[in-house]
């Protein structure tokens, strides 16, 4: 970037930062709606909705973003991966497979609980995130043009050359932003902790699982102890679950099961896999149904290649 636009640019973010005042021009999203691969065109929950933002207000945001960092990186619980220096997806993967391969070998069983959050980033309680940025003590400095970067933004949608009218946003970080992720992670960084030993949190972003390795008689008591826990959590704080998509694996050698962990009530049966981070789990981690998978995906590029 030339020079003078640059001093420009960096004078503007001292004045929002003085003025504690986010730009309402900046907190105006286009929302274009991308057709799902396979999916009904006529069907509004068959688009992926990509927004537009502003390319000033995401370089307004990430030089807020450092110094909020700055601040929080030592109070985020150590077992939240994702948008963190050195806690990756494979990171995460490895710490995951790992309890239940070391659960195999010494003769435990694993039980775990893959929860499906609904639609985790538009729901984010505005009060409530800026309540949990004070509670992390982040100077009113930074606090205050944050409370204005999250309300008061509006939307439009784009289809072709066509652009509807705005609407308001009430709730939610902003996809695609600079700070979306880093909210959401800071939103959650309360999440109860785990009551044993022998239950783990894994978590990346929105992709939650719990996880318990003991004797199979104690692992459906010990997630649902938990999930208990995190229900309560979850209702305080606004976030849902879609119960539909919650899956539970039982990691085992052997054939028999225990009874269903339970989230609100409702059973969540066992699956013989899950898809988590990419990668499809199944219940003996073989790692056989990724494999496959793999290698169906390969032949149908392979052939869509060969008839175009």
């Amino acid at each position: 970037m030339p020079i003078k636009p640059l001093i420009r640019l960096t004078q503007i973010i001292n004045e929002i930062l003085k003025l504690k005042y986010f730009p309402n021009e900046w907190k105006v999203a286009t929302i274009v709606p991308i057709i799902k691969p396979g999916k009904n065109a006529q069907d509004p929950s068959s688009y992926r909705p990509i927004n537009l933002l502003s390319a000033l207000s995401k370089i307004a945001e990430a030089i807020i973003l450092i110094r909020i960092e700055d601040t929080i990186d030592d109070q985020l619980i150590p077992y939240r991966f994702g948008f963190r220096k050195n806690l990756s997806t494979v990171q995460q993967l490895l710490r995951n497979t790992g309890f239940i391969r070391e659960g195999m070998d010494e003769g435990w069983d694993t039980g775990a609980v893959f929860l499906d959050i609904a639609k985790a980033f538009d729901r984010v309680w505005t009060d409530g995130l800026l309540y949990k940025l004070i509670v992390l003590r982040i100077p009113g400095s930074i606090i205050r043009p944050m409370a204005t970067y999250l309300r008061g933004r509006r939307f439009a949608v784009r289809v072709g050359s066509n652009l509807s009218s705005e609407r308001a946003i009430a709730a939610g970080v902003v996809q695609g932003s600079k700070f979306g992720p880093k909210m959401f992670n800071i939103y959650i960084n309360d999440i109860p902790s785990r009551s044993n030993c022998q239950t783990r949190l894994c978590l990346f972003v929105d992709d939650t699982a719990i996880m318990s390795t003991s004797a199979s008689n104690n692992i459906t008591k010990d997630l649902n102890s938990y999930l208990d826990l995190l229900g309560k959590w979850m209702i305080s704080w606004k976030i849902k679950f879609n119960t539909d998509k919650c899956q539970a694996v039982y990691f085992l050698r052997r054939r028999n099961t225990p009874e269903y962990p339970k989230l609100y009530r409702r059973a969540i049966p066992w699956s013989d896999s899950t898809k988590y981070l990419g990668v499809i789990l199944d219940k003996r981690l073989t790692y056989k149904n990724h494999f496959e998978n793999n290698r169906q995906k390969v032949s149908a590029i392979k052939a869509f290649s060969i008839h175009s």
